[in-house]
C-alpha cells in the first residue's frame, strides 16, 4: 500500500501534464487556423527536372522575423527525417507519415544559412534556411522553414541548387531567423 498511494499520484500527475501538452496543442493549432491546410504539390510530370537531393533532419517552420513562434502547417508541423528535393520548379520536402510540402519557384524569396531557431542551435551556417510565402487562407505570410542536412556538405549544394531556381536570389547567412 505504501508503493501504491505514490505510484498512483505520479501517474496522476504525469497524465495531466500530457493532457495539458495536448489541450495546449490543440489550442496553437487554433490559433494558427490559418496555415491550416498543406501547400498543393503539382503532378511527377510537371516538376521539371531535379537539381539536387539530400537527406535533411526538418527543424521547424516559423513566422517570418520570429524563429521561435512554430507554425502548424500540414506536413510541417513535426520535427522528422525526410527528403529535400530542389526542382526546377521549386522545393519538395517529405517527412515520412507527413503530407508532401511542395513550395514553388514563385512563393520562395530566399534561401541562406542559420545558427538556431526554435528547439534547435548549431554551428554557424549549420542550418538551411528557406524563406518563402504561405498562402494562408488569410492571405499570404511570410515563413521561414528550417532544415539541417544529414551530410554537411550538402548543405552549400541544396543552397546553391535552390537559390538558382529563385529569380534575383542572392544567398543570405544569418545567425538568427
Amino acid at each position: 500500500m505504501e508503493r501504491i498511494v505514490p505510484g498512483v499520484l505520479v501517474t496522476l500527475f504525469a497524465a495531466l501534464v500530457l493532457g495539458a501538452m495536448v489541450w495546449a496543442w490543440r489550442a496553437r493549432r487554433r490559433r494558427q487556423s490559418a496555415f491550416g491546410r498543406a501547400t498543393d504539390a503539382p503532378a511527377e510530370a510537371a516538376r521539371g527536372r531535379e537539381l539536387a537531393r539530400a537527406s535533411v533532419l526538418y527543424v521547424a517552420t516559423t513566422a517570418a522575423g520570429d524563429p521561435l513562434n512554430r507554425l502548424t502547417i500540414p506536413g510541417l508541423a513535426f520535427r522528422g527525417r525526410g527528403v529535400l528535393t530542389v526542382l526546377e520548379t521549386g522545393l519538395s520536402l517529405v517527412v515520412p507519415g507527413e503530407p508532401e510540402t511542395f513550395i514553388a519557384r514563385e512563393r520562395l524569396r530566399s534561401v541562406g544559412t542559420s545558427t538556431w531557431t526554435i528547439d534547435r542551435v548549431v554551428e554557424p551556417g549549420g542550418l538551411v534556411r528557406i524563406d518563402w510565402t504561405y498562402d494562408s487562407t488569410t492571405g499570404p505570410a511570410e515563413v521561414e522553414s528550417y532544415v539541417r542536412a544529414t551530410d554537411l556538405g550538402d548543405a552549400g549544394r541544396l543552397i546553391d541548387a535552390a537559390g538558382a531556381i529563385i529569380p534575383n536570389n542572392t544567398p543570405q547567412g544569418g545567425t538568427s531567423s
